[in-house]
This record gives C-alpha cells, sequence and structure tokens, in this order.
C-alpha cells in the first residue's frame, strides 16, 4: 500500500512489471455476493441468479451502451437493506460465510512480497476487511465496491415495497440458455421476461423509494471500472499493460483480460466464467492457488513467453526437470497434486469455445 517500505525501490531496483488480481475463483472459492443475498434475503440465492442473469444479458448479450457487467452490486443493497441487513450484520456476514481457496493465502503472500501487486474486486469493503485480515498482506493495493447501509433509513412501507419487488424478481425462471460473445441469436423467452421485469424495477420503481440514494451512494466496482482502474495502475506505475499479469475470474474481468491479452501481456482466467476465458491468453482450472503463485514468479523473472511455452509444455515429466526461479515452490506445487496436475491452457480462437466450457463447469462445480 502507498507508504509502505519498499526495500527494492530503497537499492534503486525499481520493478518493470506489476501483478493484479479479482478475488474470485484464485482467492476466494464461494461467491460472497451469492451468499449475502442467501443470508437476508428470502430465496434469497435464485434472487442473486436472476439479478445476476438481467446483468449479463444488458452487458453482453443486449450490449446495452449504458450496460455495464457487474452492476448487480449496487442494484441487490436496497433489497439487502429492506430485509434487514446493516453494515454490522453484513460484516458478521462475511466472517462466517467467506470461504478461502486452498494456499491463497501463501499464494497472495507470496507475490505480493515478489511484485507490486493490485487487487480489483466488486466484493463490498465488508467483505475486503474479512478477506485482508484472513491473508495479511500489507503490501497489496485494493480496490474494492463500497455502501453504506446505515446512512439511509426505510420507513416501513419502503421496505415492503422493496421486499415485494424482489419477490416478483424470486418469481422469475433462470433458463438454462447459453450465449456466445458477440454472436446473435434470438433472446430465450424467459430471458426476455427477465429484462422486463428488472427493467420495469429499477427504472421505474425504484427510484420513486429511499433504495434510489442508497444505491446512488454507493461505489460498485464493474467491469467499466476495473478498466479504468487498469488504466490508472499503468499510469501511476509506468509499467504498460505487456509487463502486466491480470488475474481474473469473473465476467467483469473480461475487459481488463482482454486489455492485457492484446497489449502482449499476461491475461489468466482462474477458474473463470465463460466470459472471462473469452478474454484470457491462458487458462488454469484449479482446486488451490498455488499454481497461480508458480506463473507469477515465472513472469517475474522471464515474462509472457516463458509463461506461454509453459502452458505449451505442462507436464509431470517436463515439471520435474524444468528451470525454474524458484524450485522450491514448484515442487511444493508437484507435491500438493501428486495424481493430476491442475489444467493449464493457452487459450486461442481455435479453442476457447471448448475451454471456456470446461472453465465455466468447473467453476460451476467448485463454487456451488
Amino acid at each position: 500500500m502507498p507508504g509502505e517500505f519498499d526495500p527494492v525501490e530503497e537499492l534503486g531496483l525499481f520493478p518493470d512489471r506489476i501483478f493484479v488480481t479479482d478475488l474470485s475463483g484464485f482467492i476466494l472459492k464461494n461467491n460472497a455476493l451469492r451468499d449475502l443475498c442467501a443470508r437476508f434475503i428470502r430465496n434469497g440465492a435464485h434472487f442473486y441468479d436472476v439479478v445476476r442473469r438481467y446483468d449479463a444479458l444488458t452487458a453482453y448479450v443486449l450490449g446495452r451502451e449504458e450496460a455495464t457487467a457487474g452492476s448487480l452490486v449496487k442494484w441487490v443493497i436496497p433489497f439487502l437493506k429492506a430485509n434487514g441487513a446493516t453494515d454490522y450484520s453484513v460484516r458478521r456476514c462475511y466472517a462466517e460465510t467467506v470461504q478461502m481457496m486452498p494456499g491463497s493465502e501463501d499464494a497472495l503472500r507470496f507475490v505480493s512480497k515478489l511484485l507490486p501487486t493490485f487487487v480489483s474486486t466488486s466484493i463490498y469493503e465488508h467483505g475486503w476487511l474479512e478477506v485482508s485480515e484472513r491473508v495479511d498482506a500489507p503490501l497489496c493495493d485494493p480496490f474494492y465496491s463500497r455502501m453504506d447501509l446505515d446512512r439511509t433509513e426505510f420507513g416501513r412501507s419502503d421496505s415492503r415495497k422493496i421486499r415485494e419487488m424482489g419477490d416478483r424478481i424470486t418469481a422469475l425462471r433462470v433458463p438454462k440458455t447459453v450465449y456466445e460473445l458477440n454472436v446473435p441469436m434470438e433472446v430465450d423467452p424467459a430471458d426476455v421476461k427477465i429484462i422486463k421485469t428488472l427493467d420495469r424495477i429499477l427504472q421505474d420503481e425504484m427510484p420513486g423509494t429511499p433504495g434510489m440514494a442508497l444505491m446512488e451512494g454507493s461505489t460498485a466496482i464493474t467491469s467499466h471500472k476495473k478498466a479504468y482502474h487498469l488504466l490508472d495502475i499503468r499510469k501511476q506505475t509506468n509499467i504498460d499493460l505487456d509487463c502486466t499479469m491480470y488475474v481474473g475470474g469473473e465476467d467483469t474481468d473480461y475487459q481488463c483480460l482482454d486489455l492485457v491479452r492484446d497489449a502482449g501481456g499476461v491475461a489468466m482466467s482462474f477458474n473463470g466464467t465463460d466470459f472471462a476465458v473469452r478474454g484470457s491468453n491462458i487458462a488454469i482450472m484449479s482446486k488451490d492457488s498455488t499454481v497461480g503463485a508458480v506463473f507469477a514468479s515465472l513472469f517475474n523473472d522471464r515474462g509472457i513467453e516463458a509463461i506461454l511455452n509453459l502452458a505449451a509444455n505442462w507436464n509431470r515429466d517436463y515439471l520435474k526437470k524444468c528451470e525454474f526461479p524458484d524450485r522450491s515452490l514448484l515442487d511444493r506445487m508437484l507435491q500438493a497434486h501428486p495424481r493430476k496436475l491442475p489444467e493449464v491452457y493457452a487459450v486461442d480462437k481455435n479453442n476457447v469455445d471448448e475451454i471456456a466450457a470446461r472453465s465455466a463447469e468447473f467453476r460451476k462445480k467448485l463454487m456451488s
């Protein structure tokens, strides 16, 4: 964080590469916002699934000009408040429900000592405080969503009205239709119903309640904000995107991954969604986070070409014999996977559809 003593800088050795990561899939095993909704809202897990579907539909399927993936972080706030959530109870909920990926604490601590490390996440500040206490990685510079539930009072009628809106949302069905990025296709009738219902609630009905002021007073880290933040990091550090390793797993990471990939940096989907994989040049599916530290170590030492070479030769025989900047780290990863290595792929236009489907299914099973 700003102001931290950095012995490398004191020696006049300034870093020439940076590491930026989302939390979901690499550091966190569970869907923290979904679990938060499940705790406070009636049928909250399904409520979250419907709102997330609407978020993805408007941003990536309909391609609305004003839409930005991740806006659901803002949209769910009035429903949390109307169902009794307070800032304290949200903080307690995160303490009880946050699930760290095995090896994530060590991985993030290792990387933060190796490279300037930035965390870019849509999780609320309440959740980041819980994660930071567990990881204890003081050199990480975090960027997270903010909300203040206690600053706005809801009357009984306002709360009842918003809860009724929530009931209408949870009554909707989420279809299994899969849409490909930037590929036109007819929208499923069930999705049409989701779009019309959420449009009516968020655009016409919510503005008449104090829930609108609560949303407007929050800061949601959406896909656009993540992209702007990435460009701010580039300006702040004077390190270009071709010397950046970005690790993401959410739909909201697509723009950042796409920017880094096109610039020639490492755009890594780690247990990523379909859209996250489509923005990446490396995709990893793993039940622990150590492999992410392995790739970060190699990136710091040798850059993107070494990363692509490692992905192309990802097998146990090669890993046992290859030269590696931190042999003990690589051996620890091998020992943690005695039977089957994490899945690692170099992503290109020929295999992206298959890998995106595999990763989305792996993520669904891992985070269920």
